[in-house]
């Protein structure tokens, strides 16, 4: 009888440490997924602006949207690379900037792709928010900056 009540105690025991240690594992395993998505963003947020910048320096504007604008098709092309993130619409911005060649003085021209042999930059920002609601709640969102620089290839001469 003795031998009963002591496994019955260690069961009642086992149980109560189990639901002492399970949320630190718990918040260990979502917080290890939460990083990798953290991870993920942030490359693909570098893969968009390295794509927007690749196709903004070869001067084309044939992306199959309504606007044939350089811009719009630069951000266009970079956008097209984050939709596997979570609200890419609201909380992803590109901006395109550029240097006129050849001083590539300071500041830059915002909202300007440039002209040939001018420097392009394409910056792809993503506000980054986790899924488990209390890092959410203590973090906030977590800002993610990519930023990917090219010169313009000469599809013209390049003026001196």
């Amino acid at each position: 009888m003795t031998r009963r009540r002591i496994r019955t105690r260690e069961r009642g025991q086992a149980l109560a440490e189990f639901a002492l240690a399970a949320p630190v594992l718990f918040l260990l395993i979502f917080g290890l997924i939460d990083s990798a998505r953290l991870y993920h963003a942030w490359v693909a947020a570098q893969h968009a602006a390295r794509e927007g910048a690749r196709y903004g320096v070869t001067g084309r504007v044939d992306c199959n949207i309504a606007s044939p604008d350089r811009l719009a098709c630069i951000e266009h092309t970079a956008r097209s690379q984050t939709q596997a993130l979570a609200n890419a619409q609201t909380d992803l911005t590109v901006g395109v900037r550029s240097w006129d060649y050849p001083a590539y003085a300071d500041p830059p021209l915002d909202g300007n792709a440039g002209e040939q042999c001018d420097i392009l930059e394409v910056r792809v920002e993503y506000d980054f928010t986790a899924s488990l609601p209390g890092l959410a709640s203590i973090f906030g969102p977590v800002p993610l900056v990519a930023r990917e620089r090219l010169v313009n290839e000469p599809f013209g001469p390049c003026a001196t």
